[in-house]
């Protein structure tokens, strides 16, 4: 992929060429910028399948992205999981790819501990000066890696935390005159989350009914070094999300079983105010810390109330199961924020002894605009091992 630099410039193309928002949504009104966003991304085909929600669905070994509390609901002993995601197909590139590698081990019935591995390849890009000269050429990525703790707190209830490293190299370091520009970035960030999983009994019918609550990716924020004067650096905000969700799981006989639920989330992370020169005009400045930022991101948006309720996300999914085997599953993900965050979701699943193959697809549901991730298949494999066909209980631990 070739980019041409030009200095007053670089921070919007490099920054914010891959973002799905800020590349599509030309009619987004007040754009949560943030570093990272492939942080938002969901990495797994079954939970992408579902209308991209995960925070309160039945235990999985990928739920190191969405709520690590609910591994020790988990009927395995301990699973693995990879995913791969192609990104931007639907804008024509063919070497900007997402793998995730996840897993867990429960220790014992209370307790369980989990890793991720996040890395985010951008392919080739060169880079190009003013006078369109040569300057270098980069194989820019991103990564994440991260550890998880989760313990049972009472029958039906557990809570976990998880620790990350986040390093974003998007230009390799870039070099003009005395201003650097787009170095390296790190930072580090932690996830909190609760859940909640009880069996129930709806006249002959079993089930499971759950609710989930997370705050992930609660850190510093991302400094890439660009500077247009020596006193000037800018900084970035990391993608932290608030989720709460409630899921149903039905067996409706021997062999069937349906699942649905619903989730709400949405950015922690401030709203740029609305400015004519120095001055703000509408909303709050967004130059603040973290702690600040989560807090005052529940009442900045310029628009005012209603803008406020438009940077809620809902998803909504189900999926369907025959015989603890086969899987069918579609959802609707809705973001009011950004256009082409709109889309519906399909996907299925296999499951063969300690073997699941998962596939998802999305469909765009705005017409003239779409995700640079329609159209494109999620695949994810994964491997349970020590897992038992019947729901564990927790009676008595």
């Amino acid at each position: 992929m070739k980019i041409i630099i030009v200095k007053k410039t670089i921070i919007l193309l490099a920054l914010l060429s891959f973002t799905v928002s800020s590349v599509l949504a030309q009619d987004a009104n007040n754009p949560i910028v943030f570093a990272m966003p492939v942080l938002t991304v969901v990495p797994d085909a079954r939970a992408s399948g579902m209308g991209d929600m995960g925070v309160a669905t039945l235990p999985t070994t990928n739920d190191q992205h969405w709520n690590a509390s609910k591994y020790v609901f988990n009927d395995a002993k301990s699973g693995v999981s990879l995913s791969y995601i192609p990104w931007l197909r639907g804008i024509g590139t063919s070497n900007i790819n997402l793998l995730y590698l996840t897993g867990f081990y429960r220790i014992d019935n209370k307790q369980a501990i989990g890793a991720s591995l996040r890395y985010f390849s951008l392919g080739a890009m060169t880079f190009w000066g003013e006078q369109q000269e040569f300057i270098k050429s980069s194989n820019p990525n991103e990564m994440a890696i991260d550890v998880s703790y989760s313990r049972l707190l009472g029958e039906y209830f557990s809570a976990g935390v998880a620790f990350r490293y986040l390093r974003s190299d998007i230009a390799g370091g870039y070099y003009t005159g005395a201003n650097t520009i787009l170095e390296p970035a790190n930072a580090w960030s932690a996830d909190i989350g609760f859940y909640y999983n009880e069996p129930i009994r709806l006249g002959a019918m079993t089930g499971i009914v759950s609710a989930g609550l997370s705050i992930t990716n609660i850190g510093s924020k991302m400094n890439y070094g660009y500077k247009e004067n020596e006193s000037l650096e800018k900084t970035y905000f990391l993608p932290t999300t608030l989720r709460l969700g409630g899921n149903l799981k039905l067996d409706l006989d021997y062999y069937n079983e349906l699942s649905f639920g619903v989730e709400v989330s949405k950015y922690l992370v401030p709203t740029p105010p609305t400015v004519s020169g120095d001055s703000i005009i509408a909303g709050k400045d967004n130059n603040v810390s973290m702690l600040k930022g989560m807090i005052q991101s529940f009442g900045d948006a310029p628009g005012g109330f209603r803008e406020e309720l438009e940077e809620f996300i809902i998803g909504v999914g189900a999926e369907y199961t025959y015989s603890r085997v086969f899987s069918v599953r579609g959802g609707y993900y809705h973001d009011s924020k950004w256009p082409n965050h709109k889309y519906a979701t399909v996907g299925a699943g296999i499951i063969y002894y300690m073997f699941n193959l998962d596939l998802s697809y999305l469909i765009p549901v705005v017409s003239g605009l779409q995700s640079p991730l329609a159209n494109t298949l999620h695949i994810t494999l994964s491997i349970d091992f020590g897992k038992s066909m019947r729901r564990r209980t927790f009676a008595n631990n």
